[in-house]
C-alpha cells in the first residue's frame, strides 16, 4: 500500500468552493477497487489548503486512475478553484 498526498491552494475567495469540489469530487474516486480509504483535512491556520490523502493499493494503481475515464471526472469538480497542488507517493513505514 501507498499513500498518496496531494496538498491544494484555493484561488483567493474560492477556498469555500474548493473545499467543497474535494468533498464531492472524492466520491468519484472512493469506488475505484484500488483505492483503500481516502480523507480530506482543510488547514486550521491556512483555510486556503486542503490536503487529500489517498491509499492505493500501489503507485501503479493511482497512476492507472489518473490515465483512466474517472480522472477528468474527479477534477472537474476543482477546475479553476486551486492556484497550486503538489502531489507526493509516501509508503507507510509503520501503522499505529
Amino acid at each position: 500500500m501507498i499513500v498518496e498526498i496531494a496538498i491544494f491552494e484555493a484561488v483567493p475567495g474560492q477556498e469555500d468552493a474548493l473545499a467543497e469540489g474535494i468533498k464531492q469530487g472524492i466520491e468519484v474516486i472512493r469506488p475505484t477497487p484500488t483505492c483503500r480509504a481516502i480523507r480530506v483535512h482543510r488547514g486550521i491556520e491556512t483555510p486556503s489548503r486542503c490536503v487529500l490523502y489517498i491509499e492505493w493499493d500501489s503507485v501503479e494503481a493511482h497512476l492507472d486512475f489518473r490515465g483512466g475515464p474517472n480522472f477528468p471526472k474527479w477534477r472537474s469538480h476543482i477546475n479553476g478553484l486551486f492556484e497550486t497542488v503538489k502531489m507526493e507517493h509516501f509508503e507507510v513505514i509503520r501503522d499505529a
